[in-house]
């Protein structure tokens, strides 16, 4: 494991716990960084550890401090972690307030990550329901048998309880033009093109008409610059 990845971790989890209760959204999140990031060998540790604030905070007063070109990745993750619950609370921009100055990351240099962390929460979370609602509905209003798995991933989605609601009315209405989709879509960074599509991706095997949906997903994927975007659904 990585430094790097040993930081997110932490400080990932110590956000999770700022207010002292860990909830399901928060669990699922630092379970799949220990998924895809944790060895086999270190998995039991590293979930012991998650789990455990006091742990967690022995672990981070030990950690020597990450590079300085790490800094911004370590508290954008961290940053993430904080709305997965819908909701950021003062205790946990404490937390990150924290991190921060232990790096030496200037208090006006972290408002403006903030200012473009949220922003680009924002944008990823309404290109994942439009894109969710394109895939399973194409031109139609979407299954009512697809609501519940589109719901389930507006819950998800790093933004607040009141966003989450305005997306999750998308459902009921008709989707956005998917050639403007795409278009959106590969105007934003590769990596947040990336989450967008292994956000939806799940929702694709399962959805009522999966194979015209996996053909939507396909081809939006590659107009938008993602050539082999296929292999998320196999």
């Amino acid at each position: 494991m990585s430094p790097e990845t040993e930081w997110v971790l932490v400080a990932s989890g110590l956000i999770a716990h700022a207010d002292d209760e860990l909830d399901g959204n928060e669990v699922e999140r630092l379970m799949a960084i220990v998924d895809e990031q944790i060895p086999e060998e270190d998995y039991s540790d590293w979930l012991a550890l998650i789990g455990d604030k006091a742990k967690l905070e022995a672990r981070y007063a030990a950690l020597p401090n990450p590079p300085e070109a790490q800094h911004r990745v370590v508290l954008e993750q961290a940053w993430t972690m904080a709305m997965v619950d819908g909701d950021r609370s003062a205790s946990e921009l404490v937390v990150l307030v924290n991190i921060a100055e232990r790096f030496g990351v200037d208090p006006v240099q972290l408002e403006f990550w903030r200012a473009a962390w949220t922003e680009a929460e924002q944008e990823l979370s309404l290109r994942v329901a439009e894109f969710a609602v394109v895939c399973l509905s194409g031109n139609e209003l979407l299954f009512e048998d697809d609501h519940s798995l589109f719901l389930d991933l507006i819950a998800r989605l790093p933004t607040t309880h009141d966003e989450r609601e305005r997306l999750g009315a998308l459902a009921n209405e008709p989707p956005v033009d998917s050639a403007e989709l795409a278009r959106a879509l590969a105007a934003m960074p590769r990596i947040r093109r990336l989450q967008v599509f292994n956000m939806v991706a799940p929702l694709i095997r399962d959805a009522v008409g999966a194979e015209a949906a996996r053909t939507r997903f396909v081809d939006i994927g590659q107009t938008a610059g993602l050539r082999d975007i296929a292999n998320l659904l196999s």
